[in-house]
């Protein structure tokens, strides 16, 4: 066995909790470092995982027995701490959005390539068997001529979900529903469906006392021809399994929290569908709950960095794979404020 890479987790909120697990269960990773800059979040994380907590980033990216940096911070919050570690020489994995604008997700990558290291965001979805078997189908062309591929994010949050001062705020959380919580399956579908060209956008704030939509819809076209939704809420109780429909003149398939649910293919083999829908499940889901999600998957994303920094090959999922999601909510957010069409790839963030 190689010797353990070495982590440092900056941040120490929810997130960072599902990460202190998936470590635990990789035998040749280690946290060396918890940081944030509250002791009564900070150190009992840290305690749990034994690892030492630092309040400033600025410190924890220079030390010797990090060699890699998970950046756990509110969305608003990536670039500078994913800066600073990359100039440092410390490979990253950042959770997702990459961060809130393109501007500031473009500064992460461009850091990442002047310094050398390895740059990973988090989606960890791509990492369920159902969506690698969906993706296989689709590069097959099993579904035939693809028609619509969909996004259904119906979630619910408490009013209390928004008393952290950091969410639903532009600055922080750089949107709502589709930046936070939508944008899981945003980047899944525009991974399994291919690019998307142009957005129709609507959002609306229905049901919280934030800056931000509780509520989006977005019509698609993908580069395809293809056409799509996205519905994405945080407004909707009880709250939904979210759902990616794809659909073409050959086939239809459904994955509801990462998890097949439909698989009706015209070439289908005898046992094909229900070998399919016993897959593995999601590990949960945030319908309802954030927390109520399983750390499998953050595990598998953990190894593929650990395998890309020793092997010396990209990640799964590289800053300019994850900068595509961003851009589809932007495009979004764009289109809702212009009341307009907006076409991809866009060009600055200004809307």
């Amino acid at each position: 066995m190689s010797a353990p890479l070495r982590f440092a987790i900056i941040g120490a909120g929810n997130i960072a909790k599902i990460y202190v697990q998936a470590f635990a269960a990789i035998p040749d990773a280690q946290v060396t470092v918890i940081c944030n800059r509250t002791e009564s979040t900070g150190r009992p994380l840290a305690q749990q995982a034994g690892a030492d907590w630092v309040p400033d980033y600025q410190s924890v990216v220079q030390r010797a027995d990090v060699d890699a940096v998970v950046i756990a911070t509110p969305s608003g919050f990536h670039a500078e701490p994913a800066i600073a570690a990359a100039q440092a020489g410390k490979h990253l994995l950042v959770e997702k959005p990459l961060d809130i604008t393109l501007t500031r997700a473009d500064s992460i990558i461009h850091a990442a390539e002047a310094a050398g290291v390895v740059l990973a965001c988090v989606f960890p979805l791509r990492f369920g068997e159902g969506p690698r078997q969906v993706k296989a189908a689709l590069e097959a062309g099993r579904l035939g001529k693809l028609t619509l591929a969909d996004v259904y994010v119906k979630w619910y949050r408490p009013p209390a979900y928004y008393q952290n001062p950091w969410r639903g705020r532009w600055p922080t959380d750089g949107g709502g529903a589709l930046m936070n919580q939508a944008i899981h399956n945003i980047d899944l579908v525009q991974w399994l469906a291919g690019p998307v060209r142009e957005v129709v956008g609507r959002t609306a704030t229905l049901v919280h006392n934030i800056e931000t939509e509780d509520t989006a819809a977005a019509l698609l076209t993908f580069a395809s021809g293809a056409l799509g939704v996205i519905q994405g809420a945080t407004s909707a109780w009880p709250g939904d399994p979210a759902r990616v429909e794809l659909r073409g003149d050959r086939g239809t398939i459904i994955l509801e929290e990462g998890r097949i649910t439909t698989w009706k293919l015209a070439d289908a083999a005898p046992g094909e569908e229900s070998a399919m829908l016993t897959l593995e499940s999601s590990g949960g889901s945030g319908a309802a709950d954030p927390m109520a999600i399983g750390f499998e998957k953050h595990r598998r994303q953990i190894v593929d960095l650990m395998e890309a920094i020793r092997n010396g090959r990209p990640p799964a999922i590289q800053g300019a794979e994850a900068r595509r999601a961003v851009e589809i909510v932007r495009a979004i957010y764009r289109s809702a404020a212009q009341r307009a069409p907006v076409t991809l790839p866009l060009t600055g963030d200004d809307f």
